[in-house]
């Protein structure tokens, strides 16, 4: 059985968020014809049959992509985990990532449903056959996320926006590898994402937190493993990595104290732990990919190479 703080990791990691610069998306443009057909996420094609005005969203990364997308006055459904932007916060709640309380979704008269890899099949058939069109929108890393944005913007007719944001977005992360992509690689630290330090879950390759570890200008030690997966004690310290990060929320935060006070002896075998290069960063960003990526990857940033991004 899955601990609330497990299901909170699992959840955030898979999930797999707007910037300040993301404020300025206007209404949403039109749909120039309606009964369109996209492909979601899981190779599906979904028929939009017109401009979605009541939207539900069953996941936070979808929830964050629709704010910044300017569409929040349109949502009128979250999960229980939706919370960012602060008015996603005041949404009707249609239960968990994992158990949608499928007559509250209903209840809501959805045009659209956006739905991610954690929606249940059962609970997406269900919504399906009941006329209401599921869209599973699930970027996985940072090469997703333009297009989950694009994806997002014909479902909703904010193609327009959606344009926009992807500009936005790039111009950004430009600022910041313009940086990072000169260093060779004797200037790059060895870095570990750890997530916890009971089940060792850490981000290993082709997964977002490796993105944002390459983009920060570090090497993943953890390259070797796939996706977010877990790693032996004994590996972790065998590869004693220069930098540690660990994504804090509510429940990590004595964790994550824990191992930057080197509290248990296996801790202290890290250069990091004895150097005090253990680091805390908001979890949200960190597992959510969408519009806060570059939230997120200045706050890697930052940690990994000061230097080139002072406070």
């Amino acid at each position: 059985m899955l601990s609330k703080r497990n299901l909170t990791i699992i959840v955030s990691m898979l999930m797999v968020l707007a910037v300040l610069v993301l404020c300025g998306c206007t209404s949403p443009s039109p749909v120039p014809t309606p009964g369109t057909n996209v492909t979601d996420d899981k190779g599906r094609v979904v028929a939009i049959n017109k401009i979605p005005e009541r939207i539900v969203s069953l996941s936070p990364a979808n929830t964050e992509l629709l704010f910044a997308l300017g569409l929040g006055d349109k949502v009128v459904g979250v999960t229980d985990y939706c919370n960012y932007p602060p008015e996603a916060l005041n949404r009707t709640k249609v239960g968990g990532i994992t158990n949608v309380n499928v007559e509250q979704v209903a209840a809501l008269n959805p045009d659209v449903i956006f739905a991610a890899s954690l929606t249940k099949k059962e609970t997406a058939e269900k919504l399906d056959s009941m006329g209401y069109p599921v869209f599973v929108n699930d970027p996985r890393n940072i090469s997703d996320i333009e297009r989950s944005i694009k994806n997002m913007g014909q479902v909703t007719g904010a193609a327009d926006n959606a344009t926009r944001l992807i500009g936005q977005i790039n111009a950004s992360m430009k600022a910041i590898t313009d940086k990072t992509s000169a260093l060779n690689e004797s200037q790059k630290p060895t870095v570990l994402m750890l997530l916890d330090t009971y089940d060792f879950y850490v981000a290993g390759s082709n997964c977002y937190g490796d993105d944002l570890i390459k983009i920060a200008g570090g090497k993943n030690v953890a390259g070797e493993l796939n996706d977010y997966a877990t790693m032996s004690k004994e590996a972790i310290i065998d590869a004693d990595p220069d930098i540690i990060i660990m994504p804090v929320d509510q429940y990590s935060q004595a964790d994550f104290e824990k191992l930057r006070n080197g509290t248990d002896d296996w801790m202290r075998q890290l250069s990091a732990v004895r150097n005090g290069s253990v680091y805390a960063v908001s979890s949200d960003p960190i597992f959510r990919p969408g519009p806060r990526v570059v939230e997120a990857a200045v706050a890697m940033a930052k940690i990994v190479h000061p230097e080139l991004f002072p406070p």
